[in-house]
């Protein structure tokens, strides 16, 4: 019997320990800062060590790391589940920054950051359903821009999750990128 409970419990652990399996093969090194000083490091087991370019931008990244494993849910805002742009408010809630609900009006808020100035705690938007990018139905937090390497709620079915983003390697629909913005820039 105690066998059985032992099969049990390690296959109820099979999704967290393959994402710690998956997470732990991304690797990378943390990106060289255009500008600034760096002024906070996060870091979590299996992921790169990050060097966060302000306190608001560490905190948020700290937040969505400790969500990693917790389920989707559509309109989620936690603390038990989340959908991607939910994850994304409360991220920056914690680091004492009021952002918008949902990923479309995220992407508006701003500000636009272009490609080459990508910076950890940026966010990365997707095109939405209607496949539009004037109007992003998807959103992650950047955790490494040199490795293409995020945080996101991905989709029912998905606990969330690192991921790559903009690369053929990327998840049906985050290998298109639409744009990122720097909400700690407020």
């Amino acid at each position: 019997m105690s066998r059985v409970v032992g099969i049990a419990a390690a296959l109820a652990a099979l999704p967290i320990l393959v994402v710690v399996l998956l997470l732990g093969a991304v690797g990378g090194t943390p990106p060289a800062l255009a500008t600034g000083t760096p002024t906070a490091v996060t870091s979590i087991a299996g992921l790169p060590h990050v060097t966060a370019p302000s306190k608001a931008a560490a905190t948020a990244i700290a937040y969505a790391e400790q969500q990693l494993g917790k389920p989707y849910l559509w309109g989620g805002t936690g603390p038990d589940a989340f959908d991607c742009s939910g994850l994304v408010m409360m991220a920056y809630q914690a680091a004492g920054l009021s952002i918008p609900r949902t990923s479309e009006l995220q992407w508006t808020w701003g500000p636009q950051v272009p490609a080459s100035q990508v910076e950890p705690g940026d966010l990365v938007f997707f095109a939405g359903s209607d496949g539009a990018a004037t109007s992003p139905g998807h959103v992650g937090i950047v955790l490494d821009p040199a490795t293409h390497l995020m945080i996101e709620a991905y989709a029912t079915g998905f606990p969330i999750r690192a991921s790559q983003f903009g690369t053929a390697a990327a998840a049906g629909g985050d290998g298109v990128v639409v744009g990122f913005t720097r909400p700690w820039a407020h």
